[in-house]
């Protein structure tokens, strides 16, 4: 481009370009924007090659610009209007390479912005090239990797449109956004992909993953890409419920509200009808989920909503769909809790028309053809059951009539089980104004029906024996696949055959019994000094001695609730559930029953102590049922089969509720709970359900740690890190340390604890240090090193703090004190809620658990000890400095002296011997080299041992302690004084750095982190680096000890 019309076209151009930049469109409009974009589609069209030439020169200082504050915006909007130009074919390929060139350079900000360039041309592209079309994915796909999370997120939009330009590869691109949306550990970038993402069959899964997502923002945009797209062949009714679930009860607003928007599309679709939304949904596996939905719809929404009159349907003898017999019952209890009349008068059947359909339904469950018929008539009639509550009883002639019919519903085998609950409860709430009558009608029909089945005859017990192995052999054919489809309908009939006959008519008269018996002592109020009530032991412990297995968990199951009602027969009768859940040959439901009945006695009873029983030269306690409970946590199990599954949490679940409830403070088992969580099956199954997070175990245990006492966390956590990080057990310790380090890093807590529980773990790490460091004839020393940097590191990243950090200047005003005087310590120490027998086995046992008041001399003297295992300390030593202040002095009291010695002592015998001996022994293994076969003791000889003898003398002649320089230092030492061979040891910690093996926060952890790395905060960085530490030198060597709190950014590849 030369002469005098270049000249005149680039400051043209100029003059446009810079009008855009100065444009504000928001308060027109959009008219200035629209002049603009004519006044450069007109230069282009006056001279196409010379406009794209001076277009490039002019976007380079834009390109290069930081686009800080209001300048992004600006900088956007000119990409933007440049890029709707209306361009030939040539032109345009010709301008997109010149952005994708840009998108290669080293430059962070020419990078972003040709990235956004490139997505902005391409929204404008009607037809693009196999070649260039190739050299924008290869490009676009190279800039969602790159370590920038802005760059990252300026990638979506072309990646999005790059797959509606060529159905070409189009599975890579789609692959890509879906992972930036899923994986990327930036909250933007995953907001961006979320939102571009193709909402189809192979990528819905991922998305309803995302409802869980870390961050609201990420949730909030999941539900409204949904509320955008038509979802009806997408999403099942089970996903449809599961966002729901997530959505509705979220604790943020701006998710709730996104969430509600998505409902309300749905309802769109469905021209209003809530019970059409409702039966795109599974009511029965999730009915809490599908009230909610109701009530907010009736409380918010009510005149958007088209209702059929469900009412007069239903009285007329049409059939009721499960959503028809739902909402209807939500209506009802809804407008019932709300105490609105005029709609109930409206929505409620009278009592009379009531009965007559309890009637219709009742014979339309026995005039079933087929199973999906039953079990339609099973779920509408569950739901009638419970709109009954809401009827008005002031009608005294429709309440004996409902009363009547229920009791000849009781009173008949046929009545379907699965109605009985409800139709229980509905009985007592007719009779809510006086018990006494609920009760005499419940023993009433109790006592016939005992009495009736007294009187039939008994199936023999050859008999039954004989049925019973004849329908065991058949079982066992049908699982032969080699079997032709007429010989497996042939089998299948002669099965339920037997089935049938093992049915006798007296069995199922018991049971019905029993059922009305558990459901009697399920909702009365009374206890056992209502002898009608304690009347009802004599049907029931029959059945605990019956040869059926059904008669005996129906039996369990009313003497657990009989139990229940007074301590004194619960304590009295647990030994027959222990015995029951300790017997071989059980049947394992009743051993489901036996384990909920005695963890409800530790619930329902304080300090709940059994009657002592001897077992198999044992005496039964509470203590050893609990302990016997908590094996079924399966810790040491690595496969959970069908039953152990749901067994784990039942008891988990349980022992959630003694902890929560203060029942117990067991170290041992809050230990056990703590590994659980890291369980490797249990982490298997996050990711096998539809939805993830299928656990029930795992969303148990993520609250409860939240809310347990952490005292007791506290004191656990030495145990389990401990165990993790010697191969005790399977925990993983780099995942359990930082977990572990922010549960005991909870705010502030107004009346309930405000201590800092990062001061007992640093005791702790301590002394196993100095533990660690006094073991020998174990591990050898390479192996040792490697176990104490684990401990160095962990102590680095403890937050702990001094109650009172010395001030030089003694009237400093209190608002200059430095804010480690913020935490107070608690002088409640958790061994006193502990007793005796809850404490755990001796050489498990933290060794601070006998420990004086933790106080600022004890941390400070135990730091500064270990601070003469490692050389490289001085970040460490600054820290003190800045804690405790340079005037800080502690005088080593005989008390602390002897502690010290005893809790090293001691935990030094627990790691030299038993199963920490033989963990660190297979853990250091493999990783021995053929020159560290031998042990310590032999490759340092015997002075290492006499001086660890002498090391509790020369501990006694130390008495004060003064700070030196900058860091309070001691004059002397005891590790100064032992010998050359132990002082090698000490030399070699830092000789070897890179074998030791580092805590860091795997990419792959539970949840995202939202760290973004701007160009300000990497400057400060920068400079911050540059800085020296006034209080000491920080070249100790540590930069990577680190607990996974640096950027995540960092951790991403970079461009090139």
């Amino acid at each position: 481009m030369a002469g005098a019309d270049g000249d005149v076209l680039r400051a043209d151009l100029h003059e446009v370009l810079g009008a855009v930049v100065d444009d504000v469109s928001e308060h027109d409009a959009g008219f200035h924007m629209s002049k603009n974009l004519q006044s450069l589609q007109a230069l282009y069209d006056g001279d196409a090659n010379c406009y794209l030439h001076a277009l490039q020169l002019a976007l380079v200082g834009p390109l290069k610009h930081d686009g800080r504050g209001r300048s992004s915006q600006d900088i956007e909007r000119l990409l933007r209007i440049v890029s709707a130009v209306s361009y030939a074919p040539g032109d345009f390929a010709r301008f997109v390479r010149f952005a994708l060139r840009g998108c290669e350079a080293e430059d962070r900000n020419v990078r972003f912005h040709c990235t956004q360039l490139t997505g902005h041309l391409l929204g404008h592209a009607t037809d693009i090239s196999d070649e260039l079309w190739e050299d924008v994915a290869k490009i676009i796909l190279q800039r969602a990797k790159d370590k920038f999370p802005t760059i990252r997120a300026a990638s979506v939009v072309a990646l999005q449109l790059l797959q509606t330009l060529s159905v070409d590869d189009v599975e890579a691109i789609s692959t890509a956004v879906l992972r930036l949306a899923v994986t990327d550990p930036s909250k933007e970038v995953r907001v961006a992909a979320t939102e571009k993402v193709a909402v189809l069959n192979t990528s819905i899964g991922d998305l309803l993953i995302r409802v869980r997502d870390v961050s609201p923002d990420v949730r909030a945009t999941v539900f409204k890409v949904l509320a955008t797209v038509d979802t009806a062949a997408i999403l099942s009714p089970s996903d449809r419920v599961h966002m729901l679930d997530q959505g509705m009860n979220d604790r943020d607003e701006s998710v709730v509200s996104a969430c509600q928007d998505m409902v309300l599309a749905w309802l769109r679709r469905v021209n209003g009808s809530p019970v059409e939304l409702l039966s795109q949904l599974t009511i029965e596996k999730a009915p809490a989920v599908c009230s909610s939905l109701c009530r907010w719809l009736l409380k918010t929404h009510a005149t958007d909503l088209s209702t059929p009159n469900i009412k007069d349907k239903a009285l007329f003898g049409s059939a009721l769909s499960v959503a028809d017999a739902f909402f209807w019952k939500e209506q009802c209890q809804y407008y019932q809790s709300i105490k609105h009349d005029e709609m109930l008068e409206l929505l409620l059947p009278t009592i009379s028309s009531y009965c007559d359909l309890l009637r219709h339904l009742h014979t339309s469950l026995a005039d079933a053809v087929d199973e999906a018929e039953k079990d339609q008539v099973l779920v509408v009639g569950q739901y009638v059951l419970q709109l009954g509550v809401a009827l008005d009883f002031q009608d005294e002639v429709g309440r004996r009539q409902l009363i009547h019919l229920l009791r000849t519903f009781f009173q008949s085998i046929a009545f379907e089980s699965k109605w009985l609950h409800d139709a229980v409860m509905l009985l007592a709430m007719i009779c809510r104004s006086t018990e006494f009558e609920f009760v005499q009608y419940m023993t009433e029909i109790t006592s016939d029906l005992y009495d009736q089945m007294q009187e039939m005859d008994s199936m023999s017990l050859e008999t039954r024996t004989e049925l019973t192995e004849r329908l065991d052999a058949v079982d066992a054919q049908l699982e032969d696949e080699s079997l032709s489809p007429q010989a497996y309908d042939a089998l299948s009939a002669e099965a339920l055959a037997l089935e049938k006959q093992l049915e006798e008519p007296k069995t199922l008269q018991w049971l019905r019994c029993l059922e009305l018996a558990a459901k009697l002592l399920q909702f009365t109020r009374q206890n056992l000094r209502n002898a009608t009530i304690a009347g009802v032991l004599h049907m029931i412990l029959p059945a605990i001695d019956s040869d059926i297995p059904a008669l005996r968990e129906k039996g369990l199951e009313g003497l657990g609730l009989y139990c229940l009602l007074d301590r004194h027969m619960a304590a009295k009768h647990a030994i027959v559930f222990w015995r029951v859940l300790n017997a071989d040959d059980e049947d394992g439901d009743s051993k489901h029953v036996c384990i909920q009945v005695l963890l409800d006695f530790f619930t329902a009873f304080k300090q709940f102590e059994v009657l002592p029983v001897v077992e198999d030269d044992e005496v039964v306690t509470s203590r050893v049922i609990l302990d016997g409970l908590a094996t079924y946590f399966c810790v040491d199990q690595r496969e959970l089969d069908e039953w152990d599954l749901p067994t784990q949490t039942l008891v988990v679940r349980g022992f959630i509720k003694l902890f929560l409830l203060g029942r117990i403070q067991d170290l041992e088992t809050l230990q056990h709970l703590l590994e659980l969580y890291f369980h490797p099956f249990l982490k298997e199954m996050v990711i096998s359900d539809e939805h993830g997070f299928c656990s029930e175990t795992l969303q148990m245990l993520t609250v409860f740690y939240h809310a347990a006492d952490c005292a007791l966390i506290s004191s656990a956590s030495h145990h389990v890190l401990s165990r993790a990080l010697y191969g005790v057990s399977s925990v993983p310790f780099a995942e359990a340390a930082p977990y572990l380090l922010q549960l005991l890093q909870h705010p502030r807590r107004d009346g309930s604890c405000d201590i800092n529980h990062h001061n007992k773990v640093a005791i702790w790490v301590c002394v196993e240090m100095l533990a660690l460091h006094e073991v020998t004839n174990v591990i050898a020393r390479a192996s040792k090193k490697q176990f104490l940097h684990q401990w160095w590191t962990l102590l680095q990243n403890l937050e702990w703090s001094v109650d009172a950090p010395a001030n030089d200047d003694e009237t400093e005003d209190d608002d200059d004190a430095p804010i480690a005087r913020s935490r107070k310590r608690d002088d409640v120490k958790v061994e006193a809620g502990v007793s005796a027998h809850d404490a755990p086995p001796t050489d498990d046992a933290p060794p601070t658990d006998d420990a004086p008041p933790t106080d600022d001399v004890l941390l400070y003297i135990l730091l500064d000890e270990v601070c003469t295992l490692v050389p490289e300390n001085a970040k460490l030593k600054a820290k003190m400095a800045a804690a405790f202040g340079e005037s800080f002095k502690c005088e080593l009291t005989d008390a602390i002296q002897t502690w010290m010695v005893n809790a090293v002592g001691t935990r030094k015998d627990v790691l030299s011997k038993g199963v920490y001996k033989r963990g660190m022994q297979y853990r250091a293994a493999p990783k021995r080299e053929a020159n560290d076969s031998v042990t310590e003791e032999e490759e340092l000889g015997s002075d290492a041992i006499e001086s660890d003898e002498s090391d509790g003398e020369s501990r006694k002649s130390r008495k004060t302690r003064t700070k030196a320089s900058a860091a309070p230092t001691r004059a002397t030492t005891a590790r100064q004084s032992k010998s050359a061979a132990a002082a090698k040891l000490k030399a070699s910690i830092s000789s070897d750095e890179a074998s030791a093996i580092e805590i860091e926060d795997d990419s792959s952890a539970i949840e995202i982190e939202d760290d973004e790395e701007d160009e300000e905060e990497e400057t400060k960085d920068a400079e911050e680096k540059k800085t020296p530490v006034k209080m000491e030198a920080t070249d100790d060597g540590d930069e990577n000890a680190s607990m996974g709190d640096d950027d995540d950014d960092a951790s991403m590849s970079d461009n090139e």
